[in-house]
């Protein structure tokens, strides 16, 4: 047994079974992949994962991270999911969050580029998918229509997301979403995202937290960890503050 200051350290041992199967659509630099390798390690289990982006600098990087990993380089739309697998243990999706996001300001959103997340749903309905998860920013809540001037229409706020989650569900996922800290998870930041988790034949269980705020911390917690622990102060760089050009606040309307 560990205390809250220690971590056990130990390799589990890997089953000689069967690889499970898994694909990180719209894969960055392997954030994602991260976690997906490491939840296969612990439970000792080996894993083939699928990793797909369009755009060639995500795969250049991802590649190098995991050169170990199968890519394509190739548009979601290209893809037939049929033709990549039979079967996945597990499907994790980051779809495009620009266009969803308060951070655009006033700027008209994209339908295109917010409809990224319907893919999901394509691999659900061509293959068969033990479990599925889905990261976005919390205002994929309120995904609706748009306007002609590309602007959320305010009375339908949350009507595409609603059927987005229905059509899981209509694929018999037991479906739930939170808006989860990455820093309750040991993250050195305080960063929101949309969580969404799907299961097929099993309830969702959410991962108890790690981590807490400082300020009012249990016993059975460790403290949020601050960003100065992962950089590495010796290398050179420039400020945000001060620049040319100051960063505008985030506005409230989203899409």
């Amino acid at each position: 047994m560990t205390s809250k200051h220690q971590v056990d350290t130990s390799e589990p041992q890997i089953l000689e079974e069967e690889p499970l199967q898994g694909a990180d659509l719209f894969c960055g630099s392997g954030g994602t992949s991260t976690g997906i390798l490491k939840a296969a390690r612990q439970i000792g289990r080996a894993i083939d994962l699928l990793a797909i982006n369009h755009w060639p600098v995500a795969i250049a990087s991802h590649s190098l991270n995991y050169p170990n990993v199968r890519h394509l380089c190739e548009s979601l739309d290209n893809v037939d999911p049929r033709r990549q697998a039979k079967h996945l243990h597990v499907l994790a999706a980051s779809p495009e969050c620009t266009h969803h996001s308060g951070a655009r300001g006033g700027k008209p959103c994209s339908e295109q580029s917010r409809a990224t997340a319907w893919h999901v749903l394509r691999w659900a309905e061509g293959i068969a998918i033990d479990n599925i998860l889905i990261e976005n920013v919390p205002e994929l809540v309120s995904w609706g229509p748009l306007d002609d001037k590309g602007r959320p229409i305010k009375s339908k706020k949350g009507r595409i997301f609603d059927a987005f989650i229905n059509s899981l569900r209509a694929l018999d996922y037991n479906v739930e979403w939170r808006v989860l800290d990455t820093a309750d998870y040991g993250d050195p930041q305080n960063r929101k995202r949309m969580i969404i988790l799907c299961r097929k034949g099993w309830p969702v269980i959410w991962p108890a937290t790690t981590h807490a705020d400082p300020d009012d911390c249990p016993e059975d917690k460790l403290p949020w960890r601050a960003a100065r622990e992962i950089i590495d102060w010796s290398l050179p760089s420039r400020s945000i503050f001060g620049r040319p050009r100051p960063l505008k606040p985030n506005r409230e309307e989203s899409c």
